[in-house]
């Protein structure tokens, strides 16, 4: 039977990047498809200019990137009626995931201690080997052996399972469904439609190197079925002249986003990051920067020490837990069903009235979340000023 020191499953930003933070163990990376691989999810790297300062790795794959578009404008509609546009310095980039996490994953293997296999888990169980306390992963086929556990492998880990955790209910994930359009570009802003159809979520197109991405994003079960919904903001897209009559939708593709960090994210021997452990920011669906970034906390905290890891991950962990907006302290059930309810569905009556106190809002929101530490040293939205675009609605 094979033995590791560690063995990180799932080989996505979280997992690569948990792996590239570990020094001197012995670490096997597993995840049940071959690199490159699709992925249904959306490529958004908000902030993405000061992700160099944060991230290692990065900053070595960063050039190599020939996917990246970024973006500086955005527009922003309650459901169909335009409120405001900002334009930035620097708004974020736009990446084809595949090549993304493919380059993420080939940097974390040029390290001497890290090797990669393709892996379905199965089950997990822990036990003893020769004296030493770990875990046994299968496949159905075949077996490993590590004594320590990083569990990187998305929203319905397996190894969030074997922590304990219960399989989230519907009010716990949102759903997504996104169309990759080819066509001519007619503009290169952003532009979200917050509450669209009067659902709790919202509608995007966010420009791409051949097109655009058209999409929503829902939390809770929508009323009727998502791509009727996706459909329609297509139709009014290219009504308000946004996409181009003549376009072609070369692939569809839907995801699951969780909505909160998990009961039990750590133990002495298992560390969950990125969607295992829930580090999404629900206000905008980021999660790219805080899978990387509880990957980089969890590869670290393991490396330095394997004794307290449970306590020393939770101390280290809380930056995360602060950035993504009180879903660690308020349960989803009362977040989405209360909040999101009011702001969104109720939000309608709000549509006829003077949206300037909004815009102060919005402008907070774009500064504060958006981009999220300005003030670091070296940062490049440092000196930036959000120009505030008045009635730019074309």
């Amino acid at each position: 039977m094979e033995t590791y020191d560690v063995v990180v499953v799932g080989a996505g930003p979280a997992g690569s990047t948990a792996a590239y933070y570990i020094d001197g163990l012995k670490t096997l990376v597993v995840d049940r498809y071959d690199f490159p691989r699709h992925k249904a999810c959306g490529g958004g790297l908000m902030s993405v200019r000061d992700w160099h300062l944060e991230f290692e790795n990065f900053a070595k794959i960063e050039k190599s990137i020939t996917s990246a578009y970024s973006n500086f404008i955005l527009r922003i509609y309650w459901h169909q009626t335009f409120i405001t546009a900002r334009r930035f310095k620097h708004f974020f980039d736009q990446v084809n995931r595949s090549e993304f996490d493919h380059l993420l994953l080939q940097e974390t293997l040029k390290k001497e201690n890290v090797s990669f296999r393709k892996f379905t888990l199965r089950t997990m169980s822990r036990g003893t080997l020769g004296g030493k306390n770990g875990y046994f992963l299968s496949d159905g086929e075949r077996e490993i052996f590590a004594s320590f556990v990083i569990g990187a492998d998305g929203m319905l880990s397996k190894v969030a399972q074997f922590l304990g955790n219960k399989p989230r209910e519907r009010h716990m994930y949102g759903t997504c469904l996104e169309y990759d359009i080819a066509c001519e570009k007619i503009s290169d802003d952003v532009s979200v439609s917050m509450g669209y159809g009067s659902e709790i979520g919202y509608g995007w197109i966010f420009p791409t190197q051949k097109g655009y991405y058209v999409g929503i994003g829902m939390v809770r079960e929508p009323r009727r079925v998502m791509q009727e919904y996706l459909d329609e903001y297509l139709a009014w897209l290219v009504e308000k002249g946004q996409l181009p009559k003549h376009h072609t939708i070369t692939r569809t593709v839907g995801a699951m986003l969780p909505l909160r960090v998990v009961q039990r994210y750590c133990s002495d021997g298992v560390l969950l990051c990125g969607d295992a452990m829930g580090s999404v920011n629900i206000l905008i669906g980021e999660g790219i920067y805080f899978a990387m970034k509880s990957g980089k906390i969890a590869g670290q905290t393991l490396s330095t020490s394997r004794g307290d890891l449970r306590r020393r991950y939770k101390e280290n962990i809380r930056s995360i837990a602060r950035s993504i907006a009180f879903t660690v302290y308020i349960p989803p059930k009362i977040f989405t069903i209360t909040f999101w309810t009011i702001f969104f569905r109720g939000g309608k009556p709000f549509e006829n009235l003077n949206m300037g106190w909004f815009n102060v809002c919005i402008h907070f929101f774009t500064r504060r979340i958006l981009h999220r530490k300005p003030w670091v040293p070296g940062s490049y939205y440092a000196d930036e000023k959000i120009e505030w675009l008045g009635e730019y609605d074309r």
